[in-house]
């Protein structure tokens, strides 16, 4: 049996056009944050990944794809702007974890309000079931991005870490 290309259906003629400037705008909102603060585009996003979290330099090599030497260059710029800590583990000095700085999150944060009030209002529109879609959707889209991103790259697919509540006031 011969099977169609996903893309010929006219779903993905649909979709196509959509995500692409979804992605675009999403990335181009991102960096006019990220200008705003006077940081790198992946500073900001790397930020926003760490959240509440403290992670260590090979977990943030792990979830993002970053090389070692770049997540060392990016924690070294963070650090000296403010916005992260490193601890050594008292066990293993040369285990070192990498924690955001709280309150300069909140001031990144503050800059997603507007957006997050767009999204909020939006989303408000939506029935409980269909909010389930969106949600399973947004989630085994992540999944496959993750997925993806690592064959291309070459590497295993990053485990992806529980970030509820991460994201619990921004989009």
């Amino acid at each position: 049996m011969k099977r169609t290309p996903v893309s010929t259906l006219p779903r993905m003629d649909r979709y196509i056009p959509l995500i692409r400037e979804f992605a675009a705008r999403d990335e181009l909102f991102h960096d006019a944050v990220a200008r705003r603060l006077g940081l790198h585009s992946t500073d900001e996003k790397v930020l926003r990944l760490l959240g509440d979290k403290a992670l260590t330099a090979g977990d943030l090599v792990a979830y993002t794809g970053l090389t070692g030497a770049a997540v060392t260059a990016l924690a070294d710029r963070l650090e000296k702007l403010g916005y992260v800590t490193r601890l050594r583990d008292a066990e293993d000095r040369r285990k070192v974890t990498i924690r955001a700085v709280q309150t300069r999150l909140r001031e990144i944060n503050g800059l997603y309000n507007g957006l997050h009030d767009a999204m909020e209002a939006l989303l408000a529109k939506y029935p409980a079931g269909d909010f389930a879609v969106i949600v399973d959707y947004l989630t085994r889209t992540t999944r496959i991005l993750a997925e993806q991103a690592a064959k291309v790259g070459g590497e295993a697919a990053p485990k992806q870490k529980a970030r509820q509540g991460r994201a619990a006031n921004s989009p």
